[in-house]
């Protein structure tokens, strides 16, 4: 090739190289154009290493912004960074325990023999790990059987030893100034890390990433374990005051809601009313077409009833087929319309069971009441559930309220 060719082969493979091209032809010899050449072809390499090595930096970063997979990103690690990192490798050892142990949480290597696996955990009374933790700092240890002189206690320097290891590089990963752990680079030879300048940089960067994401992840974990918390308090209140069956308040809870409401009556000056009810006929249900097929109508009643509730209205399995609707406050006939909308809730359309329709009804007891010294939970029941006897007495599918005690009855008169 003519010098002139060969000086215009160099230039145009410097122009490719400011593009990003870094795989040109060169034209290299004994001669200054080509020992120029040799220069620019090494030029080339480094530059063609430094791309590489942003693009796996940008990756794990990508990786790191886009999702909480952290195993995902270390295994990227391991496999992009072999050329530029001597390693053959790589663990990931978290703080536990408020900072009393290291865990190894994660661990890849291209040989066989592991020693320190995934899951073991060295107290950080480790005099090894106490120099590394008080650092803060990449610390490279390229000798150590050295080092295990000064440190001949130490698990750890032991177990790597053990392992065949001769050489660490040892990031901090830190997180709002907290060190959350370490990341190992490892090497089975003496004084791979020895020019710390060379890999200062690089394993710092990947550190950074790591640190950003673990940090993310820990806290993406608290967050979930606290919306555990939250719906296992959530499951356990609901299982203490709801019945297994059907959802509704249990008998415990309708109680409880009873008593509060009459209080509240009591105090505000106003009524409450009550209204039991039954399941028409319940038993013949049970005989006719089984007990599972009797604990499905409980529980479309149930919901039934429940849809056709107002806000301030309440519905408790009293026990059996019977439930228990708590409505506060009240007036005569807004509790007759509401026992009516429950009634025809139930009633409008059979229930289906497997391939059965069954036709189903209830029955209604209401009491109510608004004087402070007959306000009683006893004694609403008990009116209530008289109220309920005549209703199946007079057939069923219907409503009756008790008669009004005289106090109550003589107020109302006295108020017309």
């Amino acid at each position: 090739m003519k010098k002139n060719d060969r000086i215009l082969a160099l230039q145009k493979a410097a122009e490719a190289m400011v593009r990003g091209d870094f795989s040109p032809d060169i034209p290299i010899g004994d001669d200054e154009i080509g020992h120029l050449g040799k220069s620019l072809k090494a030029l080339s390499d480094y530059l063609q290493r430094q791309s590489e090595r942003t693009q796996s930096l940008y990756q794990i970063m990508r990786e790191c912004n886009l999702n909480l997979h952290l195993i995902d990103v270390l295994n990227h690690i391991f496999e992009s960074f072999k050329e530029h990192l001597s390693y053959d490798r790589i663990t990931l050892a978290l703080l536990e325990s408020e900072g009393s142990k290291l865990k190894i949480h994660w661990s890849r290597a291209c040989y066989q023999h592991l020693v320190l696996n995934i899951g073991q955990s060295i107290p950080m009374s480790d005099k090894a790990l106490q120099t590394i933790l008080n650092s803060q700092e990449m610390l490279i240890i390229d000798d150590l059987e050295s080092h295990l002189e000064e440190h001949s206690s130490s698990r750890l320097v032991q177990a790597i030893l053990q392992e065949g290891i001769h050489s660490c590089l040892i990031c901090p990963l830190h997180a709002a100034e907290k060190v959350l752990g370490f990341i190992f680079f490892s090497n089975r030879k003496k004084n791979v890390f020895k020019d710390s300048n060379l890999h200062q940089d690089l394993p710092l960067q990947i550190a950074s990433q790591l640190s950003a994401l673990i940090e993310k992840a820990q806290l993406y974990q608290g967050i979930k374990q606290n919306k555990q918390l939250i719906a296992q308090k959530k499951y356990l209140e609901q299982r203490v005051t709801h019945d297994v069956l059907t959802g509704l308040l249990n008998r415990m809870a309708i109680f409880d809601i009873l008593h509060k409401q009459i209080q509240r009556a009591k105090r505000g000056g106003y009524g409450i009313a009550i209204i039991m009810i039954d399941i028409d006929h319940f038993k013949n249900i049970n005989d006719t077409y089984g007990h599972l097929a009797g604990d499905t109508v409980l529980c479309e009643i149930a919901n039934r009833l429940t849809q056709s509730a107002r806000v301030h209205e309440y519905i408790g399995r009293y026990g059996g087929e019977e439930f228990l609707a708590i409505i506060s406050p009240y007036d005569q006939d807004g509790a007759l319309k509401a026992a009516e909308r429950l009634r025809n809730a139930v009633a409008c359309r059979p229930i289906q069971v497997d391939h059965s329709f069954i036709p189903v009804t209830i029955s209604l007891g209401i009491a109510i009441d608004s004087l402070p010294d007959t306000l009683d939970t006893n004694l609403l029941l008990r009116r209530a559930d008289e109220a309920l006897y005549s209703a199946k007495h007079k057939g069923r599918n219907r409503v009756e309220i008790s008669p009004q005690n005289t106090a109550e009855r003589s107020r109302i008169g006295n108020h017309d």
